[in-house]
Order: structure tokens, then C-alpha cells, then sequence
């Protein structure tokens, strides 16, 4: 050792380099296939990187194939060496122990060759630490390993762990290394809880991201990827204003009907049987409807064997793959898996445990939401709602309901989607894969991390795919409406966002006045999710939103409206103070004020009683409504009417049977069959406009006098459907016990126009729909809720 040493020590003048060892990932390989993973696509992008930055390497792993050759000039700057270990044929990763001696001499005896010790050793997984630690202490050189996974993680987490002897390894490995870099926050948690890893030589780098999911062949709406080394931002810009979407001449779903995906390795711990499981119970229920589930990657002998596990679970399969419902894509490269994404609704990964997840990644690049597992790489990058959900590994019907979402509303991928490609841009942003590894070879004064931030999350409902395309306005456009309808310059101009606005909301100043510019667009429907009534309405239109607005302001004579523009669905407005409403007296205010600002015409009236009197289903009644009183909308939740109400409450059972658990269920039935039958004298002749979607939120102050905003969900009603929502919030924010509530609906028996039973049974299905909603939407049981309905049905 000593006189290597003194020889590669020696006055040569070669340039620095890095030892890559990586013996059970050749670079050669496409991930997907047998054994082949994420490691062989690593070992490409770090020597592709390299290559760019005219950094020499030498890598270091086994040759597994006869036809690979022994050195391998992979570019200019890299070379492939590939040792022989055993008969050069395929091998298990857990059989590479025992030519560990062996490799390591190899190894150095190349090394001797090239005139000059390495700058670094960087070796990938613990087979490869093992080299590279023995390496290091034999010449003396600092070496960076790669995690990629760890034992005791995966004993943590329920994995098999072939070799019990890897974990004492692992933990000298850890020892000594200089740097240890892992993909994810969730996998450095773990070397320093189970391995007592000093955090700070830890380095999260995330992973490379392959520019064909950057940039993929066309865009959400089908604009094609301009051949041009123009920026991603360039190319969106030019896709807003140069794509060709026709004015829609339905707005039948077809570009929103997509697949669900898998991709990935065909292997036993990736969670496949728990993924058919939960599509096949989906396909039982909605049979065609049903999307079809994709899966790529993987050998034929390795489909053969997870085709053999879904055929215990459903033995139809080869029906279902002749009619196109389970799809084997096989081995595909970055570009064709790019190609699958684009269909694709949402994307399934379901490991036991899965550090890396770089495919998760990928897919958000795309705008395609991700369902995955609480650890390693989704616990870090995905958030429910925001870009997809966390499931529990096995939990096959929470991972049915989560999959349902994208059935029932095909747009939700879309919205998640939008919130996905922020998601991947911020991440990999704060990854800077490449420069964190260069740092660990060539400047290891100061530690290449950085501080994480909390990644904001945005919820929002917009859709941007055919038929509901939609981008934001230019400021010009907004100034130019403010001069218009105001006479004044804005003098400052900016739209607010991270908040959970379902418009955009510009603020605006000028001469000391504070103004609001509300643009309404095409938005998301939350309630085919869970409500049967109108179910295949995915969107809210924005002409008839904003309509329904305008025509409330000018009803009540608002004093904070100034102007507006029906071509662009922009409303202005004066800015008011929130009214904050913390006890009974400043509530019974509220009260008072929307009772008093709610009349309706004969002609509006007449024309609700017509349509209500012939008694049709929730559903007939809705479209109805909305089709002939032209300036209301008639939400499917039929919160304006409290027999429909109920009607759609029993429907609302009906269709999410499965979702809510028994106990709850049962007490849910109760109450649709108590607040059914209490039905109080006919309430026709008390008809008014009633907002049903009035909360705290929507309740301003303005020059004296109590305001409401946001009035789209302006309806024909009682006019204790106008304000239970108010009600329903005051129990809610003032978390008021059970027993509290009779002296809060006496004190609302105070107030001229109200009938008291009919504003309980409001309030009770406010309650009952977020029971039904908390179950479907976010999987949790709202036992709260459920005291306060049954309170209220006592009442």
C-alpha cells in the first residue's frame, strides 16, 4: 500500500477525478426491467452530468452481461470499468459479499494506473460503501456514500430484510464516510434516529429529473413541444397564446378520460396486489366507467408472476386484459414513459417502503397528481389535496376511495395536477441535484445542505384543460377595467395569493382608497365526489357564477359595488373590514341585516313555485331551476329548500355507502328520516333570494353598515336557508358544548321572520354534509359533528 502510494503520489499531472463504485447498478441498464431500478438510471445522470461539465470519472461495477465489454470509454470524460465477479451473468445484489476482497483489488490495481490518487471516492449502496471505505483507508482519500435504502428502515417499516448482517455494515459505513447523501428528508431522519448519524453530514439531493418529463411532447392541451432550446417558460408562453383550441363545441369529457398508472418495477414489495385490489373493487362498482389501470415496467417473466398474484384476486384478468382494462407496458424508456404520463389521471405507487420515488417526481413534472406511501420520498413531496394523497401501505380502501375521486370528477386530476408542477419546480429547485454532489467532491470546507422551507400549500380549484381553458389576465387588462369603471390610475397593483381563493382577487390603491377586483373563472366541482345530484356537472361556469353575483349586488343595492365588466366576468368593488362575529348579539345583526336585503320578484317566484310543485327528483328539479330563473344558481346540494335538502341527503347516503362506516351510517339514516318528516307548513309564500354559501368569510363592515361579499350561490329559497350557515359557523368557531344549543335557537326565536324548527333543520344538514363530505373527501371520521346533529335532532 505504501508504495502505491508513493507512485500515484508522484509529479503526474493528470487531471483530478472522482471513483464512482457502484457494483450492482452498470449504467447500461434501463431501469424497469428484473432488478434494474432507479440506482442504473442514477449512475447514468451522474456520468452524463459529468461528461458536461468535463469532469473525469472513473466508475467502478460488476459486469453482469457477456456482451458488455470489460472498460467502456462511456464519454469523453468517463470511463465504465466492469469487474468480474463470478461467471458474468446476471446476480443477485445479496451474493456480492463474498468478492468484496476481490473488488477492492481490482479496484486499486486500476487506480495505480492513472498516475494520480482520486479527489474523492463516491460509492452507492452498502455493498459498495464496503469497497469504498476499505479504499479509503488504504489510500488515505475521504469517500461520499450514497444511502439509497437502509435495513433497519426497512425493518421499521415491515420490509424482509434477506441479509441481517447488512445493518452492521451499513453503521461502519455510515461511521465513516464524510458525506452521506440521500434522496429525501424522511431517509435522513432515519440515519440519524436509527444509525445516530450526525446530521450535518447528511446531504439531501434529491434526484435528476430527465428533461423529456420537463418538457414532454406536448402540453396538458395538446400545444407540441417546440423543437428549440427555449426555456420551459418560453415554451408555455408561446403554447398561451399560439394553441389553436377552438371555441368547445361540447364540453363532453374526452380529453380529461385518463388512465391510472403505475410505474415501476414489477416486484412483490412495490404494493401491486394492494393497487389491482383497490382498481378491481373500483371496476366491480363502475364497470366501463371505470378508468383502465396501466402499468409499466418489468420483465415478461416478472409480469407473468404479478399477473398470477391478480389473477387470486379477480380470475377474469385475461377479460379484462382483452378489453383494454389492465394494460402491461412492458420496459420503456424516459421518452415513452413521458408519452404514457400524458393520459394519465393519476399516478400509483404503493411501496412498503420506497426512499427514492423518483418517478413521483417525474409524474408532477407532468402535471400529474401522485398517490403513494407515508414514507421515504412521498411523505416529503406529496400533501392530500394539494398534489395527491398519502395512503397507508395496505390500506387497499382508503386507496379505492382516494382513486374514486378521479371517477367521479375526472377535472380533479387537472386542478391537483397545476399544484404538482409547483410542487416538482420548487423541489427540485431547492434539490440542485448536481451542484450538492460536486460540492461533496470538490469543496468540503462547509456543508453542501440547505435549509429546507415549508413548501406553501395553495388550494385552489381551477381547471386549465379542454373544454376549461383559462389564463390570467395581463395588469394592463385589470387597469384598464379599474380607469374604466373608476376614472382613477391604479397606483398599486397586486393579486393575492396562498390563500384558498376560488377567484383571483386583485387589491387595488388609489387616492388613499383601497379597492377589490374580483375575477371569476370556470372552477372545479368539489360535489360530484360526493353528491349523486347533478354529478356529471364537473365544472362551475363562470358566466353564470358571476351573473348570479352581479345581480345580488345590484338586488341589495350593495354599497361596495362600483363597476363591472360581463365580457371578462370582472367585478369591482370597495374594500370593507372583516365583521368579526364573536358573540349571540353581533350574530343576531347579521341575521337581521340578510333578511332584511333579500326580496325577489313575483315573476322569480312564480317560477320557482312552478317548478317545485311538480315534485320531480333533486336532480330534475336542480337543472330545472337553472335553466329558467336565469339570475340565480341552484346549488346541488339543494341547501336552498328544506325537503330537497333532505331528498338529496338520502341520495347523498345511498351513493357513498362504502365510504362511511356503519356506526355512522346508522345515525346518519336517523336523521334524514326525523328532519324528512318534520316538514313545517308550506314555506312557498315566504319565498326570498338566499345565499347559500354565507360564512364568517363572507361578513364585512362598510361605513357604518354590515356587508356581505361573494354571492354566487345566490339562490330562490326560505330564508332560514340564507343565514344556517351562519349559524352552522358560530357553533363551530365558538365550539359550543351540546347542551349550549337550545339557549342559542332561542335566542334566534328573537328575531322577526324566522321559524325556528326550519332553521334547525338547516342547520342539521350543514352538519349532516360535512359528515358526508369529511368521510368521502378526507377519510376522517367527524365524530364532533356527529354530536352536534344528534343534539340538534333532539331539539
Amino acid at each position: 500500500d505504501n508504495s502505491l502510494l508513493s507512485t500515484v503520489r508522484g509529479g503526474s499531472k493528470m487531471e483530478r477525478y472522482i471513483v464512482l463504485i457502484t457494483m450492482h447498478a452498470d449504467p447500461a441498464m434501463a431501469p424497469g426491467y428484473d432488478e434494474w431500478g432507479g440506482t442504473h438510471t442514477y449512475m447514468k445522470e451522474l456520468l452524463d452530468e459529468f461528461g458536461k461539465r468535463k469532469i473525469r470519472c472513473l466508475m467502478f461495477t460488476r459486469r453482469s452481461m457477456q456482451y458488455l465489454p470489460y472498460e467502456e470509454q462511456y464519454n469523453e470524460y468517463c470511463t465504465v470499468y466492469r469487474l468480474t465477479n463470478g461467471d458474468n451473468e446476471p446476480m443477485s445484489k445479496t451474493l456480492l459479499k463474498k468478492y468484496h476482497s476481490q473488488n477492492v483489488e481490482q479496484i486499486l490495481e486500476i487506480i495505480k494506473k492513472q498516475g494520480r490518487l482520486p479527489e474523492k471516492l463516491h460509492s452507492v449502496y452498502w455493498n459498495s460503501g464496503r469497497i469504498a471505505a476499505d479504499l479509503s483507508e488504504k489510500l488515505e482519500i475521504p469517500f461520499v456514500h450514497s444511502i439509497i435504502s437502509n435495513s433497519r428502515g426497512r425493518v421499521k417499516r415491515g420490509a424482509y430484510e434477506p441479509m441481517p448482517e447488512r445493518e452492521f455494515y451499513e453503521q461502519e459505513i455510515y461511521d465513516k464516510a464524510q458525506w452521506l447523501i440521500c434522496v429525501s428528508d424522511d431517509e435522513a431522519a432515519d440515519l440519524m434516529t436509527l444509525y445516530n448519524v450526525d446530521k450535518d453530514k447528511i446531504v439531501v439531493a434529491g434526484q435528476y429529473i430527465h428533461e423529456s418529463f420537463v418538457m414532454p411532447s406536448h402540453d396538458p392541451n395538446d400545444f407540441p413541444r417546440l423543437n428549440s432550446t427555449i426555456s420551459r417558460g418560453s415554451q408555455i408562453a408561446a403554447a398561451e397564446k399560439y394553441n389553436k383550441i377552438a371555441q368547445p363545441k361540447s364540453y363532453d369529457t374526452f380529453w380529461a378520460q385518463k388512465a391510472f398508472t403505475y410505474i415501476g418495477r414489477m416486484d412483490r414489495n412495490k404494493g401491486l396486489k394492494h393497487i389491482f385490489s383497490s382498481w378491481n373493487m373500483l371496476y366491480n362498482k363502475y364497470k366501463n366507467l371505470c378508468p383502465p389501470l396501466w402499468l409499466a415496467g418489468g420483465s415478461l417473466p416478472e409480469i407473468e408472476m404479478i399477473r398470477s398474484d391478480f389473477k387470486e384476486i379477480n380470475p377474469d384478468l385475461t377479460i379484462l386484459e382483452q378489453y383494454g382494462k389492465i394494460v402491461w407496458w412492458g420496459c420503456i424508456d424516459p421518452y415513452g414513459l413521458s408519452t404514457v404520463l400524458l393520459r394519465t389521471s393519476v399516478l400509483l405507487t404503493h411501496s412498503l417502503y420506497e426512499p427514492g420515488g423518483r418517478v413521483a417526481v417525474e409524474a408532477m413534472c407532468e402535471g400529474v397528481p401522485v398517490i403513494g406511501t407515508p414514507n421515504g420520498f412521498a411523505k416529503d413531496t406529496i400533501t392530500d389535496w394539494y398534489n395527491g394523497f398519502l395512503v397507508k401501505f395496505g390500506d387497499v380502501a382508503e386507496l379505492s376511495a382516494r382513486m374514486e375521486h378521479f371517477i367521479r370528477q375526472p377535472y380533479l386530476s387537472n386542478t391537483l395536477g397545476q399544484n404538482a408542477i409547483a410542487a416538482a419546480k420548487e423541489l427540485m429547485g431547492s434539490w440542485r441535484f448536481i451542484e450538492k454532489h460536486l460540492k461533496c467532491y470538490f469543496d468540503c470546507e462547509s456543508s453542501p445542505k440547505d435549509e429546507n422551507n415549508a413548501k406553501p400549500v395553495l388550494s385552489h380549484k381551477k381547471i386549465n384543460l379542454y373544454p376549461y381553458c383559462i389564463s390570467r389576465y395581463s395588469d394592463e387588462t385589470i387597469k384598464q377595467f379599474f380607469h374604466k369603471c373608476s376614472g382613477c390610475t391604479a397606483e398599486q397593483l397586486h393579486i393575492l395569493t396562498n390563500q384558498n381563493n376560488s377567484s383571483d382577487v386583485y387589491m387595488v390603491k388609489c387616492n388613499n382608497n383601497q379597492y377589490v377586483i374580483k375575477r371569476t373563472y370556470t372552477r372545479l366541482a368539489i360535489s360530484p365526489m360526493y353528491n349523486p345530484v347533478r354529478k356529471n356537472e364537473y365544472a362551475r361556469n363562470a358566466g353564470k357564477m358571476f351573473k348570479t353575483e352581479l345581480q345580488a349586488y345590484k338586488r341589495i343595492n350593495s354599497p361596495l359595488l362600483v363597476g363591472y365588466d360581463e365580457f371578462h366576468a370582472l367585478l369591482l368593488l370597495k374594500k370593507a373590514e372583516p365583521f368579526y362575529v364573536s358573540s349571540v348579539d353581533r350574530l343576531k345583526l347579521c341575521i337581521k341585516n340578510v333578511l332584511n336585503n333579500c326580496q325577489i320578484s313575483k315573476d322569480e317566484r312564480e317560477k320557482y313555485i312552478d317548478i317545485i310543485l311538480l315534485n320531480d327528483t333533486p336532480d330534475k328539479t336542480i337543472e330545472k331551476l337553472n335553466n329558467e330563473i336565469e339570475d340565480f344558481f341552484f346549488d346541488p346540494s339543494c341547501r336552498f329548500s328544506g325537503k330537497l335538502c333532505w331528498q338529496t341527503a338520502a341520495e347523498m347516503l345511498n351513493y357513498n355507502r362504502s365510504s362511511i362506516p356503519s356506526c355512522i351510517f346508522m345515525v346518519l339514516i336517523d336523521c334524514v328520516k326525523h328532519f324528512s318528516s318534520t316538514d313545517e307548513e308550506n314555506t312557498l309564500e315566504r319565498l326570498c333570494a338566499v345565499n347559500t354559501d354565507l360564512t364568517f368569510d363572507h361578513v364585512y363592515f362598510f361605513d357604518g353598515q354590515i356587508c356581505m361579499i361573494d354571492h354566487e350561490k345566490t339562490a330562490v329559497g326560505e330564508p332560514e336557508a340564507g343565514v344556517a350557515r351562519l349559524i352552522h359557523d358560530f357553533i363551530i368557531q365558538q365550539k359550543l358544548e351540546k347542551s349550549m344549543l337550545p339557549e342559542l335557537f332561542l335566542a334566534m326565536n328573537e328575531i322577526d321572520g324566522l321559524r325556528v324548527r326550519n332553521l334547525i333543520s338547516f342547520v342539521a344538514f350543514g352538519f349532516f354534509h360535512d359528515i358526508i363530505e369529511k368521510n368521502v373527501i378526507y377519510c376522517t371520521n367527524d365524530t364532533e359533528n356527529l354530536k352536534i346533529l344528534q343534539e340538534l335532532m333532539r331539539l
